[in-house]
Parts: structure tokens; sequence; C-alpha cells
């Protein structure tokens, strides 16, 4: 093809072309608006005019109804209109108690309550009995009565969920026993056995690298520390440059918050094995201990990582992780934890914690806690220039399942967050177009016990939401399941 063709391109050329972007001219065509990829892409209303996940927190922070809680045994809620004209009677208000994700109380009520006014009313629910181990929630909502311009009736207006101070700790009972385990080594490999279950390590890097059920493969890798993730736009933007908490500058790395992660390697993280040892502690419960080493790019710091593996007899590990970092650090992280890559048969998501839309630390309150399902393809985010997608914060356990309902069930000693991709990693760091992005043969699963917020466009996340380079002690208890 000749270049002379592109000096003056035709409609054709353009039409045939596989990308075609006019970066000098906007572009309006029907409903759809576009600036090219070179301009401020990550509004709140994606070009064709659906709602970003960010819309929720947008709705939640200003909604005109807020409700607290005062007492949980008084059933007492203060409730505020931050309406300038309209009465709350004018909205429909409804009340649910749940234990976990199941409504055991519900009702309506009335309530008058002038513009700009708050008072305190009682809920008529009746605590229940305390089952050990359920939490408890009280959600209140405000609904349109009536059909509107711009809502139809019975559109929320607003919400408020409140944590119950009924919680009581499960009691732990003792497993029976549950089989022997049967431990192998050979061609390298530490091979662990039982009941409908092989779990293989490589003993020259220390990882799983095989879990097996009932015949089946569940995994490509298993949990290995990771810190990085595809740099989101407003890490890439030179606007928060000036607050990104930045002590780390490469000439070629650009003026950016991740200039800093850049600058240090930290997605260049070098692996070295220190040690890999293992016991049999009795019949049915096998120790697995992995201590290595993770080295910045830039080599001048490095994160000392200790994995402590407890298999029993019906395939339940517990994992037991201590990352230390050590040395000159980049002064804050994206995120802190594991990445495991799954079967790209595990699609199906089930999760306990906030959603069901996309939410971060410091995006998070105007989505609800509760038990959601998707997939690892309705989970994907579009935003015009790739990068990290779909984080899901304050989980209690998430389940990733194949279409039968076999698969794993990840929990944590403490609330975690997650994201399930069909994408690497390296894949959505190095790409600048959507149609750069290829799924793989597997899927990536971020298990985070700590994620660094986004910020906003012209300034960098605060303080208070950035992961800082500090010990974490975590344990992740995962196991085979089939519903």
């Amino acid at each position: 093809m000749s270049p002379d063709l592109f000096k003056s391109p035709s409609d054709d050329l353009k039409k045939h072309a596989a990308l075609w972007l006019d970066f000098e001219e906007v572009i309006e065509d029907g409903e759809f608006f576009s600036y090219g990829i070179g301009a401020r892409t990550y509004g709140s209303i994606w070009p064709d005019r659906r709602t970003e996940p960010e819309m929720l927190q947008f709705k939640k922070s200003a909604q005109p109804v807020k409700a607290k809680l005062v007492s949980a045994e008084k059933g007492e809620v203060e409730i505020t209109n931050r309406y300038l004209f309209t009465d709350l009677s004018e909205l429909n208000t409804t009340w649910i108690l749940q234990a976990d994700n199941e409504i055991i109380q519900k009702g309506e009520m009335s309530v008058s309550l002038k513009p700009q006014e708050k008072k305190i009313v009682v809920i008529p629910f009746k605590k229940p009995e305390i089952r050990p181990g359920v939490e408890y929630r009280f959600l209140i909502s405000f609904r349109q009565k009536e059909k509107k311009p711009w809502a139809d009736a019975g559109y929320e207006i607003a919400w408020d969920q409140m944590e119950l101070p009924w919680y009581q700790q499960a009691q732990i009972i003792k497993k029976p026993s549950s089989g022997s385990i049967k431990v192998n080594e050979e061609n390298g490999e530490l091979i662990v056995t039982g009941k409908d279950f092989v779990y293989t390590f490589n003993k020259s890097t220390g990882t799983l690298s095989s879990l097996k059920f009932q015949g089946k493969e569940l995994i490509k890798a298993g949990a290995r520390m990771n810190a990085w993730h595809a740099p989101l736009a407003n890490e890439t933007d030179e606007w928060t440059m000036k607050s990104a908490n930045m002590k780390h500058k490469v000439e070629g790395y650009g003026n950016m918050a991740a200039t800093e992660w850049y600058s240090s390697g930290l997605d260049r993280l070098q692996f070295y094995l220190d040690n890999f040892r293992w016991e049999k502690q009795n019949d049915d419960t096998v120790l697995i201990e992995v201590k290595n080493v993770l080295v910045l790019g830039n080599q001048k710091g490095a994160f000392l990582n200790h994995f402590r593996y407890r298999i029993d007899g019906s395939g339940e590990m517990k994992i037991e992780h201590t990352i230390i970092p050590n040395g000159d650090m980049p002064s804050w992280l994206p995120r802190i934890g594991t990445t495991w890559i799954l079967d790209k048969s595990l699609e199906i998501v089930q999760w306990y914690g906030r959603g069901p839309e996309e939410n971060y630390p410091d995006r998070k309150s105007g989505y609800k806690t509760g038990i959601y399902k998707s997939t690892v393809k309705e989970m994907y985010v579009p935003y015009l220039i790739p990068q990290d997608y779909g984080l899901r914060t304050e989980n209690r356990w998430v389940k990733m399942i194949d279409g039968n309902g076999a698969g794993l069930e990840f929990k944590g000693n403490k609330l975690f967050n997650f994201s399930a991709q069909p994408y690497s990693t390296e894949n959505l760091t190095k790409a600048l177009y959507t149609y750069q992005l290829h799924p793989f043969d597997g899927i990536t699963f971020n298990f985070y016990y700590a994620t660094s917020g986004l910020g906003d466009t012209p300034r960098s996340v605060f303080t208070q939401y950035q992961v800082m380079p500090q010990r974490y002690d975590f344990i992740m208890t995962v196991r085979p399941v089939k519903e």
C-alpha cells in the first residue's frame, strides 16, 4: 500500500481499516461522541451513554436523604432530609433486616420530615435469635412514589446500610479426620495426594503448579506474591504527579503517579527462591514452607516473602503469608497480595462483599454489601485506555467455579479485595487500545490484602488510601468445591 494513500485518506480506506482515529477532529455521529483516544477518556459516562461504575458512588455521595444508626437495641435511626424543598412524605420508605444475605424481616413506614431537618425514628423490627458466624445488617431505602419524567415509580432515590453489633464468633469445631495424605517427591516436584485431590509444587520455584480436584485441573499457576497492577488512568495522568507522594523518578518513565513504580522497577520483580521444605505433621496434614525474595528492578529493594501451606485430608489449604519490604522501596504501592492463574473454565464468580459493580477503597460506600454472582466476562469494565479493572472490596469469601459447580473457594482471616480478568497483567499493562487486549489461556485472579484507592483527575490518592510498604501478615484459606 502506498504511503501517499494516507496523506489524503478516502472514506473507503477509513471504513476498511482495522483502526482509524482522526486525532485532529471531533466526530459526532448519532449517539456516539468521541474525542479520540488522546483526550481525557475517564469520565463517568461511556461513549454509548451507559453509566460507568463510579456513577453509583456519585449518586450515593450526593443522595438527598441520609440515615444513621443510633441504637440497634431500640431500633432507633436518625434520618436527615437534605432536600431544599421536598418533604420526605413524598417518598416511599422501606426497610429490611438481613442475616448475611437472607431477608429475615421487612416493612414499610411513613416518614414526614421537612427539608433540611433531621429526626430520630424507631424502626419496628425485632431483634432475632442470633446465629453464631452470621452478620446482621439493616437497610433503609427511599423510593419514588410516582412516575416522573426522569424516573419510574419505585426508583431508589437514597439508601443506607447499617452494620448491627450482634455478631457472635462461630465456635471452632475440630473436624474429624477426612482421610490420609500421601506425599511423594519425584522429578523436582512435591506431590500431595488425598481423597479426590492431587496438589503439585515445583521445588525449584516453590510455587503450586497444579491443583487437581476429582481429576479436573483448576489452576495454571498458584499463589505468587504481587504488588503490581496495570496503572489506572489517574496513575498515568500528569495532573496527579505533584500530589502523588513520590521519591523516585528516572528519566524516561514520564511525569505521573506510576512513575514512582516504574522508576523503582516494581513492574520487573526478580524472583529468587531461598528455601523450600516440608514435613508431614500427622496422617492427614502436611506443612509446606516456602521462603523467597522478590527484588525490585532497580536492585535497591526487595520483598522478603514467606508462605506456609497447611494441607489437610479434605484438600483444604490454609496459607499463612508474610511479606516484609526491605531496602529502598517505592513510597507507596498499587496493592499487596497474591496473583493466581486459574483454569479458564472457572468463569463463574460468586462473592460476599461489596457490589455488584466495581468498587475501590476510596470509592466503596455506594455499593451494598451482599452476596453476588457474575462471570469473568461480565465483570470486564471497558475503559477506553486499558488498565487494571474490576476490583471488589471488603469480601468475606469468593468462589470461582465452572458450569458444573466445580472450582475453588477463597477466604481470608480479614476482609480482602479481589479481581478476576481473562487477560494477563502484562497485556493490560502494555495495551494502549482495547483491540490490543487478547484473552489468554487462563484467568488472572488477584487476591489483595490491601489495595490503593483511585484518587481523582486533578490529584492523586489521599495518603490514608495508599498501600504502604510495610509488613503484611494474612491467612488465606483455599478449598476445592463442588456445588
